[in-house]
């Protein structure tokens, strides 16, 4: 019994590494399929709903931080303050795409929708400071100070506006605190 079991694992091993050869040869012979790209010349075409690299439009973005709660390995950072008009205003927003795992959830939670995945996937780099995308050119320090600033323009407005808007006459003067009036 040990002579005929090793002849027909011999046999089965030829009969499988034939099969395996035969959709191999058919593969690797077609001249209608062709399976290498002349890779920077020639790309991929991008599938419908592939998740790239994070890009978030900048003008639409409330600051509203949920992208930031919600990410899972805290890629994002963002900064903001409030402005004149009662809106926050961005300060920095920063996205590490070297620890990003693509995974959309910051995505799917944007209200007003100013992230999305592009279609790119290349980036190679010496360091790991050139995987961090800086969506503002301004610096934080100096977007602070601007916002601070048209606050207190926008303060004094209405202060002036208010003095403006007050009695000039002195008939009804108004008592000091904790002295009744007459």
């Amino acid at each position: 019994m040990g002579l005929k079991a090793y002849m027909n694992d011999i046999i089965e091993a030829v009969v499988t590494t034939a099969k395996g050869m035969r959709i191999t040869a058919r593969y690797g012979v077609d001249p209608r399929e062709e399976v290498t790209l002349q890779y920077p010349e020639e790309r991929w075409e991008i599938p419908q709903g592939y998740r790239g690299f994070l890009h978030n439009d900048i003008k639409t973005c409330t600051a509203c931080t949920m992208c930031v709660k919600t990410c899972p390995v805290d890629c994002i950072s963002l900064e903001s303050v409030r402005g004149a008009d009662k809106k926050m205003v961005l300060a920095s927003y920063d996205i590490n795409i070297g620890r990003c795992m693509y995974c959309g959830l910051c995505v799917e939670v944007c209200p007003p929708k100013s992230l999305k995945h592009t279609s790119g996937y290349e980036m190679a780099s010496e360091g790991r400071g050139e995987l961090i995308l800086h969506f503002i050119s301004e610096d934080a320090a100096e977007v602070k100070a601007r916002v601070a600033r048209q606050v207190a323009e926008a303060a004094a407005k209405v202060e002036a506006a208010k003095a403006a808007q007050a009695p000039s006459s002195g008939t009804a003067a108004e008592a000091p605190k904790g002295e009744p009036k007459e």
